[in-house]
């Protein structure tokens, strides 16, 4: 039998309540009635500042173990076929829980038509890439933050798409979620200290520095970039990262931030849907 509007109030009015027992008790039933019980605790968020940090935890449980049923599902696909998309998306909408990614998911398909305009049929890969760098980073300003680097909303796509700011992962992201769109052979390189995008066709091959308005690199340069960084030079490191690997990276960057913050519900959370990718990766063909 469903629980009604007024049963969910009486319970959200026991939260007050001194006995933790009591507290626990009802922080059980009301997490375990999902997201059905989300708008009262919403009310009572604002009506009942004594209880706000209370609330924060059920709303917390509640809209995180969602999202990880819905990782958990994106993470059994096999790396090639992983949506990258999807993925950033799904971690913004952790600390966004009423993102409206249609609006996001057309922002990007316009961007790509727009690009597209610039682009003739018979372009180069460098003109190509030149014409998105111009588009990107001259024309809409897309830079990176070097202000505020280690804010969290560096690395929520939709703050970055908001702002135009943001982290190499994240600018990163957004040049590879256009690229797909525009059928181009861009991968996303995850080197030790640093960020970049990789088109890499037959004719053309250059490394995009997304945080550096789309500075064009040699493999030389990201050589050289590693040896004076101090990490020195692997292969690898110049390997394209699979889909998992971005996502396991963003994640990776916002649990140290929320550490940092001393924010130890969104640290464990983060942890979680960063173990559920790893865990896996073991699993997917």
């Amino acid at each position: 039998m469903p629980t009604s509007e007024s049963q969910i109030r009486a319970m959200i009015r026991l939260l007050s309540d001194e006995d933790e027992r009591i507290v626990r008790t009802i922080t059980g039933k009301l997490v375990d009635m999902g997201t059905s019980a989300v708008p009262l605790l919403q009310e009572a968020e604002r009506e009942e500042p004594e209880m706000v940090q209370r609330i924060a935890v059920i709303l917390e449980e509640i809209r995180g173990g969602k999202l990880e049923q819905e990782l958990q599902d994106l993470a059994m696909a096999p790396d090639h076929r992983m949506d990258l998309e999807a993925g950033v998306f799904l971690i913004a909408r952790y600390a966004y829980p009423n993102l409206d990614v249609a609006y996001f998911t057309r922002q990007l398909d316009h961007m790509a038509a727009e690009v597209r305009g610039y682009i003739g049929p018979r372009s180069s890969g460098e003109e190509t890439v030149k014409a998105l760098g111009r588009y990107l980073f001259a024309e809409l300003g897309y830079c990176g933050n070097t202000k505020n680097y280690y804010e969290a909303d560096n690395s929520y796509i939709n703050k970055v798409l908001d702002r135009r700011t943001g982290i190499p992962i994240s600018l990163s992201t957004i040049y590879l979620l256009i690229g797909r769109r525009l059928g181009l052979p861009v991968c996303g390189i995850g080197m030790p200290g640093h960020f970049l995008v990789k088109f890499d066709s037959e004719r053309y091959k250059i490394f995009i520095d997304c945080f550096n308005s789309g500075a064009l690199l040699t493999e030389k340069n990201c050589i050289r970039f590693l040896t004076e960084a101090g990490y020195g030079f692997d292969d690898r490191y110049l390997q394209p990262s699979s889909i998992r690997a971005i996502l396991i990276r963003t994640i990776k960057n916002l649990v140290a931030i929320y550490s940092k913050m001393e924010e130890p519900l969104k640290k464990a959370r983060l942890t979680r849907f960063m173990n559920i990718l790893e865990a896996d990766a073991k699993t997917a063909d």
